[in-house]
């Protein structure tokens, strides 16, 4: 619903005020062929998700929660504070690999780290993935502390240590000069703490007001800030920036239906998961990137621009939306791909209601990405890699470290928002 409502506005948003912004024409506003597509692209979503729930319907949710061997709270820091640990070794040594980071940064000028190749910045040999291994143990220690029910000084600690480990990957992102990162971990672990209201019968809906609140404003001051980083603080480059970072991408999708702009290597399953296709470990196994005759991928990286320019739009945007990503592999046929989606979505879902570790785990990701269907097709990319790794490794943690109880029904159903209640016994 979030999704589409900014889409929709992104609609019928006057051209003055986008034009005025982005300094290129509107070509989304109120436009028959590009409002139908992306409505039968969320139609599609919710038919699968839909036919999912009736083939294997879920009523109550479980809990299964693990018994751990060691104290509660130590069960829960060590892998927390393995991951910190290595994110922040991993920022130590990018420092130590861009020396000149810390001086542009404080002058405002980070944006000349962004080279017109990508290579601006130099990751070799800094652990830059680990960043992404933090983020789903954050949400993995936050929702087993609530399921463990710690309290007093142990609560107090776990909140500490998760509030230091939201640090390190503001750190993280603010020295990558990405929004991503911390993005991610933040909208994950909201979701996760929503979730678990509704799971306690304690949520209504000014409880959802003030996190949403909180969120937005978190969100905005983290925009800002790494805005201020690159380009300094201009308030009309700000609000160009943001336009240019959410609605710009469905002016783009609108370019593609139109027939104005191309992509030079569609049709090669890059946009489906740029991960699976420039991987190097995994091409080496799975030649992927051979057989479909994928390039180079800073050459691939390049071409977005140029397509963009071409196109008569400004091409410091290249964004054109999940569906556009699809659009650009499968056409018209996008929406039974978008149909695929909610039929995983459902088992997701289903996994997530199950108490499942790899539902705690990727369930809050693929939230994520329906909230942020305005940016790239990222379901399959790193981020997921990353996130599976973390299932595997933890399942192997808590099946060394804890007994698992049997399972037992939850207060109440992970559906409609319930008014609140005592949680009974």
């Amino acid at each position: 619903m979030i999704s589409y409502a900014l889409f929709l506005f992104a609609c019928v948003l006057p051209p003055s005020i986008y034009q005025e912004h982005m300094g290129e024409p509107d070509l989304m506003f109120l436009d028959s062929t590009t409002i139908l597509f992306y409505s039968l692209c969320v139609g599609a979503f919710v038919a699968g998700f839909w036919l999912f729930q009736r083939i294997f319907p879920t009523t109550h949710a479980v809990a299964r929660v693990p018994q751990a061997r060691v104290h509660p709270v130590l069960f829960l820091l060590t892998p927390l504070l393995v991951a910190l640990l290595i994110t922040a070794i991993s920022e130590v040594l990018l420092v130590k690999r861009n020396p000149l980071m810390i001086p542009l940064l404080l002058a405002q000028q980070a944006g000349q780290l962004r080279n017109e190749d990508g290579s601006g910045i130099d990751l070799s040999g800094t652990l830059n993935s680990s960043a992404l291994f933090l983020t789903g143990v954050i949400w993995w220690c936050f929702w087993r502390s609530r399921q463990l029910d710690i309290r007093g000084r142990g609560r107090t600690i776990i909140g500490l240590a998760l509030l230091l480990a939201l640090s390190v990957l503001f750190v993280s992102s603010s020295l990558n000069l990405s929004r991503h990162g911390l993005v991610v971990a933040l909208v994950g672990f909201v979701i996760c703490y929503i979730l678990q209201k509704i799971a306690s019968r304690q949520l209504d809906w000014m409880l959802i007001s003030r996190t949403a609140l909180a969120l937005a404003f978190g969100g905005c001051f983290f925009f800002y800030l790494i805005n201020s980083l690159r380009y300094g603080s201009d308030g009309n480059v700000q609000i160009g920036t943001l336009i240019g970072y959410t609605i710009s991408s469905y002016n783009r999708l609108a370019a593609l239906l139109q027939g104005r702009l191309h992509y030079l290597y569609s049709g090669r399953g890059i946009y489906f998961s740029t991960f699976l296709s420039f991987n190097h470990p995994i091409n080496r196994i799975i030649p992927i990137g051979r057989v479909l005759d994928v390039p180079d991928f800073f050459l691939w990286w390049r071409s977005e621009f140029n397509s963009v320019a071409i196109a008569g739009l400004d091409s410091l945007w290249v964004f054109c939306g999940t569906f556009g990503d699809i659009f650009v592999e499968l056409g018209w046929f996008a929406p039974l791909y978008v149909f695929g989606y909610g039929l995983l979505y459902g088992l997701v879902w289903r996994w997530m209601k199950s108490d499942m570790l790899v539902g705690l785990i990727l369930y809050p990701y693929f939230a994520y990405c329906v909230l942020f269907w305005f940016t790239t097709n990222a379901l399959f990319d790193t981020d997921f890699a990353a996130l599976v790794a973390d299932v595997i490794m933890l399942a192997i943690y808590e099946r060394v470290l804890a007994n698992r109880r049997q399972a037992t029904t939850m207060a109440s159903r992970l559906g409609p928002l319930s008014a609140p209640a005592t949680p009974t016994a």
